[in-house]
């Protein structure tokens, strides 16, 4: 039987806004499905994770995330902590927020009218959570350029899109030199040396629109890892144009592969970012595993 009653943790911030502008529609779509609710808006970073949490351990049956990846993030954070080992209490996904990758991944209509009708009606889903060190991670995990890269849009927090990507690239690129990896897939080494970037996907698309992982599914039970060799400005340049079409797998700088585990050291220090949100600026050593199934979500 579809869900009738759900907590729904929206982020005041995500969209520039639109996460507030929504609230009626959402308040309108639970109504006419006879759905009880409960609308709790969040007031800090990592606060989204704690609502969650002490909702899934309080009995409610769906949790609802509206806002972008970093409000969905969180959410799943909370909603892993409370399951304890087990499958989460169901996702719901309103998505307002810049990115957007994961519910686009799982078919979440992007009208929020849509979206709130379609979890209303859809029995739960069971799809792949990956999990780095204590963070839980539905896209993927981002070591090198690309973490950079989501460093400084980070401090750039109060504007967002494609110029706003453009400008931290351009700071990141006057300054960065590949990181020495050493990179372990299910035990087995398959790179060793200056690497550009390493990505570990549960999901193909990353960062609003890459698609580093072309091939990785959701509930595939697999981790789908893109290591890029060391590329100096020029290459790098000519590389993400590819990785936004997807189709860099074939080139000769990338090893394209799928585990389960993977493991990542370096005697540098590594900047980590899980579906865009940082994670560490200095990390050397990093275990990402895959708990298959463990997430539901209504979409």
């Amino acid at each position: 039987m579809p869900i009738d009653r759900f907590y729904v943790v929206l982020n005041p911030a995500a969209g520039r806004g639109a996460a507030v502008r929504v609230r009626g529609t959402i308040e309108r779509e639970m109504a006419r499905a006879g759905a009880a609710f409960a609308i709790v808006e969040t007031a800090r970073r990592g606060h989204a994770a704690q609502l969650a949490e002490a909702a899934a351990l309080d009995g409610w049956p769906a949790v609802v995330a509206v806002g972008g990846d970093g409000t969905v993030h969180e959410v799943v954070n909370g909603l892993m902590r409370a399951a304890n080992g087990g499958q989460s209490v169901p996702l719901g996904i309103v998505g307002v927020g810049s990115g957007n990758d994961f519910a686009r991944l799982v078919g979440v209509p992007e009208d929020p009218a849509w979206a709130v009708r379609r979890m209303t009606e859809a029995e739960p889903r069971a799809v792949d959570v990956g999990r780095v060190g204590d963070e839980w991670f539905t896209n993927g995990v981002g070591i090198g350029l690309d973490a950079r890269v989501a460093i400084q849009v980070d401090r750039r927090r109060r504007f967002r899109g494609l110029a706003t990507y453009l400008h931290a690239l351009a700071a990141v690129l006057r300054v960065f030199r590949p990181p020495h990896m050493t990179v372990e897939v299910d035990g087995q080494r398959v790179a060793d040396g200056p690497m550009t970037l390493v990505t570990v996907g549960n999901g193909g698309r990353h960062g609003g629109g890459f698609w580093i992982c072309p091939d990785a599914r959701i509930d595939d039970g697999v981790l789908d890892v893109c290591a890029c060799e060391g590329l100096g400005t020029l290459g790098i340049l000519r590389f993400l144009p590819r990785v936004m079409r997807g189709t860099h797998t074939g080139a000769s700088c990338v090893r394209m592969l799928r585990g389960t585990r993977v493991r990542v050291t370096s005697p540098d220090p590594l900047p980590v970012h899980a579906d865009g949100e940082i994670i560490a600026e200095d990390a050397r050593e990093l275990n990402v595993e895959l708990h298959p199934g463990r997430l539901r979500v209504l979409a």
